[in-house]
């Protein structure tokens, strides 16, 4: 009766075990098809984001820029806060500089924070290119809306 009851609990135990484990598979399936869809998502969501930065940028709007970021972002290494960001921006803006081109090369995260490396340019209106390089950008959900939280420029270097 003994080694019935031990065979019993085996059994038992092989059995949740099973079913642990293949539930477990299933769900990692449905979640790895699931971030797939996610990242396309946020690729796009992201990109018009992009395009928004750009617009502000063309139509001389330092307070859209400012705008996009978080309150306490930071331009790494030396801007800190909303406000001084803005200040920076119109700096930009006075000295003609309205063009920009940016395009992310690598994106990762989840759907309430993201870091994005990509390249740009940087130009005066009249389309001189005054600037180019990399970026990393971290990209934050604030109240639905993807706001920047920390940016960061590394230049190409001059030959």
């Amino acid at each position: 009766m003994i080694n019935l009851a031990s065979k019993i609990k085996q059994y038992a135990l092989i059995f949740f075990v099973s079913i642990f484990t293949f539930s477990c598979e299933q769900k990692n399936e449905n979640h790895e098809s699931k971030v797939e869809v996610d990242v396309t998502t946020l690729e796009k969501e992201i990109e018009a984001r992009l395009k928004d930065y750009q617009k502000h940028l063309k139509n001389g709007d330092s307070v859209a820029l400012g705008n996009m970021y978080m309150k306490n972002a930071e331009i790494i290494p030396s801007t800190v806060g909303r406000a001084n960001i803005t200040k920076v921006f119109g700096r930009y803006i006075r000295d003609s500089i309205t063009g920009s081109n940016f395009k992310t090369t690598q994106l990762w995260g989840n759907d309430q924070l993201l870091v994005e490396e990509g390249v740009g340019k940087w130009s005066h209106s009249n389309g001189t290119v005054v600037g180019s390089g990399r970026y990393l950008l971290v990209w934050k959900k604030d109240d639905g809306e993807w706001k920047i939280l920390r940016d960061t420029w590394f230049p190409d270097k001059e030959n």
